[in-house]
């Protein structure tokens, strides 16, 4: 029996089969992952071997850039007034639009080509190309973590977890985005899904699971953002 990692429930049942990748749900919490889990090696190798992204070169970069400030605007209530890191920051884009609005913003990525256009294309902010360790050896601490279609691709929960509690400040806001596998706008058959896509997407949540995790880790469930598709766009404060 696979255990789940967000509850620990040994209630977990077949979901599916996308190629060799094998999803269970939780009967319990209703989460959605892969077992196995792809390697953290693997994963690197699809960001980083798939030829689009390039240190001149980052597709749509001007409707993200749009996207991003309007995403900026809603959040600078709980942004402003200390530092922010983008975890998974692609190529800077939101990194940039809080800086117009003042906030002093990082950005964090294992792309390559991703933080290359980055640093080339932002000159204010900070760009780091590292894992989650060696992150945390810099011993830095923020006041707002954003970090957007990032937890669906990480292979360890917990991992993931513990470094945004370790970089958040106390009373700090973390903002997470990610599918939502509960919506109605996910299609009947699963497989039509266009995110429904292993090895680059490896678990799926509901608002109810993650609320359930993140206060596993001592956050408490701020507020919901609306949604035109079927996402999850949620804040946390640590306690």
């Amino acid at each position: 029996m696979t255990e789940c990692p967000i509850c620990s429930s040994q209630k977990t049942r077949h979901f599916q089969i996308v190629s060799e990748y094998t999803f269970h749900q939780c009967d319990d919490c209703a989460f959605v992952f892969l077992d196995p889990m792809p390697t953290e090696t693997v994963l690197e190798s699809v960001y980083n071997n798939d030829g689009v992204i390039t240190p001149e070169f980052y597709p749509k970069a001007s409707s993200r850039f749009r996207r991003a400030l309007g995403t900026a605007f809603r959040l600078y209530w709980y942004a402003h007034g200390g530092n922010l890191l983008d975890v998974g920051c692609g190529g800077g884009f939101q990194v940039a639009a809080f800086r117009l609005f003042g906030i002093n913003a990082d950005g964090l990525d294992i792309g390559a080509d991703s933080i290359a256009y980055a640093i080339k294309n932002n000159k204010k902010s900070d760009f780091y190309c590292e894992s989650f360790d060696e992150f945390l050896s810099k011993n830095k601490k923020y006041r707002f973590i954003f970090s957007s279609e990032v937890i669906e691709h990480v292979v360890d929960i917990n991992k993931y977890m513990s470094f945004l509690n370790t970089c958040l400040e106390n009373r700090g806001y973390a903002f997470i985005t990610t599918p939502d596998i509960s919506s109605q706008r996910v299609p009947e058959n699963i497989l039509e899904w266009d995110v429904f896509s292993p090895p680059r997407h490896v678990q799926f949540f509901c608002q109810d699971n993650i609320v359930k995790l993140f206060e596993r880790y001592g956050f408490s469930f701020v507020k919901r953002f609306s949604d035109r598709k079927a996402g999850l766009r949620v804040l946390f404060r640590k306690t």
